[in-house]
């Protein structure tokens, strides 16, 4: 109605110009060349109006004609989002139900549909990897990794997923670096990232990966191999040792660090400080290469002084170890009671292994040595030591294989701090590499 009236209005200001330069006679005169053409000014007034009203008219056509266009052109495109849409969907349900080529179908009519959205890249390269088709969810990862903003840790994570399926642990690595440059904080490929420094004894790069102990036992002992691995490479000894002495606070269950640390200030001849820390390392674990350590006579030192001093330290932290250690200094002091009261303290202990029998057969050899009692108790106590259990040995706690010495992994399955003296735990579960989203 409002534009009915404008039209109205405007063809009345038309009619009201026409009359009143029709009463105000005079012509309009146009040369060109030698081609004159006169006109009433009415008559020229007239024709002006009517060719600005064709060109108005013109212009609302053009006008219409394009919103047409764009009304059809959003109507096309609402109803391939929707079409697209639906493809998604179709492509969930089929990864969810394991039909891959129906996936990889759905999620390519989707991608044609929507594009290369962060969406139907992720969605094709999975659906893609499900079919079996790598090489196809590979340049769908990539794509989605090459992108900026929204959608390349998606990307990276993909080529991640694809490298460890395949077993190359480089590829792997490189996708986990890139993605952990977007979200620091992903748990997947920082553990990526952790295995690959460990792999290539990068001990310092594994330490940034890995998080503060807190309190939390296993992050202890794995922070403590990884000090320990680092401080082994150290070529400066004042560093070196301030890495033992972390890893000592880590894990104060962990001999090895106690060892280093002790030796550490033994080689800088610091003998009283290597006394206590070897004494705190007996008081919070118990083990045969810290009671080695205190086996080790000091300079000048005569066995019968070395025996009394191990046997002071024995009575000062306890355990089993310690007892066998005074057991075996009092033997080589030629001490005969003193050390069978220390083998009955290891016994006592809980200590039954080859090492034990091991001792009171060399005992018996040099007590009553050259005579009968001395050939027949020693045998008796070889045989003991053949049948009885070996030494403990250091047992991972992830793959349940044993070595005689520590390293900071495994060397059967390569993980970190996982070993343990004597029987295995419980075994640690693996982080798995989590899915994006349900059903990929």
């Amino acid at each position: 109605m409002r534009r009915a009236l404008l039209v109205l209005i405007a063809l009345a200001v038309v009619a009201a110009a026409t009359l009143w330069i029709a009463d105000r006679p005079g012509t309009v005169t146009l040369a060109v060349a030698d081609l004159v053409v006169e006109a009433p000014l009415w008559l020229v007034g007239l024709a002006s109006a009517l060719l600005l009203i064709v060109f108005g008219g013109l212009v609302w056509l053009l006008a219409r004609l394009r919103g047409w266009w764009q009304r059809r052109r959003l109507k096309r495109a609402l109803r391939h989002r929707d079409e697209g849409d639906a493809a998604v969907v179709a492509a969930l349900e089929a990864l969810a139900a394991g039909d891959g080529p129906a996936a990889l179908k759905s999620g390519r009519k989707a991608r044609k549909l929507l594009g290369d959205t962060p969406l139907t890249l992720l969605l094709t390269g999975h659906a893609a990897r499900a079919a079996g088709e790598i090489d196809a969810a590979e340049q769908s990862f990539r794509s989605l990794a090459g992108r900026k903003g929204a959608g390349a840790f998606l990307g990276h994570r993909g080529l991640a997923q694809l490298a460890v399926e395949r077993g190359a642990q480089g590829e792997a690595a490189e996708a986990a670096k890139a993605a952990l440059a977007l979200r620091p904080n992903a748990v997947w490929a920082q553990t990526i990232a952790f295995t690959d420094s460990v792999r290539h004894h990068d001990w310092r790069g594994a330490l940034r990966l890995l998080p503060e102990a807190r309190g939390d036992a296993e992050t202890g002992y794995r922070r403590a191999s990884l000090l320990l691995a680092a401080a082994a490479e150290e070529a400066e000894p004042t560093a070196a040792q301030r890495l033992e002495e972390e890893a000592v606070s880590a894990a104060p269950g962990l001999a090895p660090a106690h060892a280093a640390l002790v030796r550490r200030l033994r080689a800088a001849d610091r003998t009283r400080a290597a006394d206590k820390a070897l004494e705190r390392g007996l008081a919070a674990a118990s083990h045969p290469m810290l009671a080695a350590l205190a086996l080790e006579p000091t300079p000048g030192e005569p066995k019968s002084a070395r025996a009394r001093r191990v046997a002071s330290l024995a009575g000062q932290v306890g355990g089993a170890e310690m007892a066998l250690a005074a057991a075996r200094a009092a033997l080589e002091a030629e001490q005969w009671a003193e050390a069978r009261r220390w083998i009955e303290r290891a016994r006592a202990g809980g200590l039954e292994d080859r090492r034990l029998h091991v001792l009171l057969a060399e005992l018996a050899e040099r007590e009553f040595a050259g005579t009968e009692r001395a050939r027949t108790e020693a045998e008796a106590h070889w045989r003991d030591a053949a049948t009885a259990p070996a030494e403990p040995e250091w047992t991972c706690t992830s793959c349940g294989a044993s070595q005689p010495e520590w390293t900071p992994a495994c060397t059967n399955c390569g993980t970190v701090g996982a070993l343990r003296w004597g029987e295995a735990a419980a075994i640690t579960p693996r982080l798995a590499l989590p899915a994006p989203i349900p059903g990929l």
